[in-house]
């Protein structure tokens, strides 16, 4: 019982300097809107959002392959998250060098690109650490906890972050931002020290990779729980990978607007901070599933409410953002719980590697979304992501958990 509470306050406390060097470098907001101010566009961003949002599809099951069969898997959480915050490190460095544009941009996108494969690498390990040292009975007190905790430190850091943006020339301002991001994914990764991780002794023989690969339609037939949360995940994908683009079609509609990003991250935060204590009253109540639903009706009428307000003002488009801090907040509340709770200690990193690994949308569409709202522009698109989000409803109303 020591060891379980100990637990939970380790990962409380990664998970509280975490959102705060999350507020600095926050996906959908900050590092859209630095690629766009290296000289990105439309294409460059749908490659960034793929790096960041997606990775690469094969990546998580690769890891999962090579985690599965690890007694422990601590270290390799620990490996990933230093890795991390020397690629955060890198960025603040490099902003701040005297280099040209096409070289700067480069080196972003590769070192973006390292960041996000380490989280992979790391967020598979997290997952299996999480089931492991957590248990099911005080897993939804646990989600809950670490939402509020974690959203209300990353509210504070964005009004930091926000008067840094707004105070600072580019590039200092998004230097001064990652560097600070750094050190404070280096104080999260104190907490896993603390943690006691249980060794699972498994008398199972787990395939190889290639092995892995051949036997995945043969998991998703025999267990259809993970066959619906993966269809689930895809499908609700589209919500997620769409928000960076809520950037550009601001700066398309609000040309001569100044000061948008920091807003739009402040109310992000703000959103995130208010559904925390909203959706936590209705997950001890009526679990992860009542949530997503409510989250995913949401998601889907968020495109048409994009698309009317892009004809207001910066001020009142800025509320798209506080919106999508309520979708963001359910989906960091619950994806993982349903995972877990699906699974067990010795599928788990099996099933987080397989998910991962079938999230095509995610993984793909970030790399052509671009070209094609360039093309057809947003209406059309942002539609078909609205047809999208209602779809999955169905897949989600089929996932059976134990309460």
């Amino acid at each position: 019982m020591e060891n379980i509470k100990r637990n939970f306050y380790a990962f409380i406390w990664h998970a509280v300097f975490l959102a705060i060097a999350s507020s600095f470098i926050e996906l959908n907001t900050v590092i859209p809107s630095l690629i766009l101010k290296a000289g990105g566009g439309e294409i460059i961003l749908g490659i960034v959002t793929a790096i960041t949002v997606g990775v690469p599809l094969l990546a998580q099951l690769l890891f999962a392959s090579f985690l599965v069969s690890k007694k422990r898997k601590k270290t390799y959480l620990l490996a990933g998250i230093y890795l991390r915050i020397f690629s955060l490190l890198a960025i603040g460095l490099i902003l701040i060098s005297p280099m040209p544009n096409t070289i700067l941009l480069t080196s972003i996108i590769i070192i973006i690109s390292i960041f996000s494969f380490s989280g992979v690498f790391a967020g598979v390990s997290y997952t299996d650490l999480l089931g492991k040292s957590i248990p099911k009975d005080i897993q939804r007190k646990f989600m809950s906890t670490r939402q509020i905790s974690r959203s209300s430190f990353a509210l504070l850091s964005a009004f930091l972050a926000k008067y840094i943006l707004n105070t600072l020339k580019y590039p200092k301002n998004y230097s001064t931002m990652f560097l600070i991001a750094s050190f404070s994914l280096f104080i999260a990764s104190l907490g896993f020290w603390a943690i006691k991780e249980k060794e699972i002794e498994t008398t199972k023989s787990f395939p190889s990779f290639s092995e892995i690969i051949k036997s995945i339609p043969k998991i998703l037939t025999h267990d259809r729980n993970l066959l619906n949360y993966v269809i689930f995940s895809n499908l609700t994908g589209f919500g997620l990978i769409i928000i960076p683009f809520y950037i550009l079609l601001a700066k398309k509609s609000f040309p001569n607007a100044s000061n948008m990003v920091g807003n739009f991250l402040l109310l992000q935060m703000v959103g995130i901070v208010l559904a925390s204590f909203f959706w936590g009253k209705i997950l001890h109540s009526k679990g992860y599933k009542r949530v997503l639903f409510y989250c995913t009706i949401l998601g889907s009428l968020l495109p048409f409410v994009a698309l009317y307000l892009s004809h207001t003002n910066p001020i009142i488009y800025a509320l798209i953002f506080l919106i999508t801090g309520f979708t963001l907040s359910a989906r960091q509340m619950c994806f993982e719980g349903v995972l877990i709770e699906i699974s067990n200690h010795e599928n788990r990193a099996l099933y987080v590697g397989i998910s991962g690994a079938l999230n095509i949308v995610t993984a793909i569409l970030p790399l052509i979304i671009g070209a094609v709202i360039k093309n057809i522009g947003f209406t059309i698109v942002l539609s078909f992501v609205s047809i999208m989000l209602i779809s999955s409803i169905i897949f989600l109303s089929k996932i059976k958990l134990e309460h």
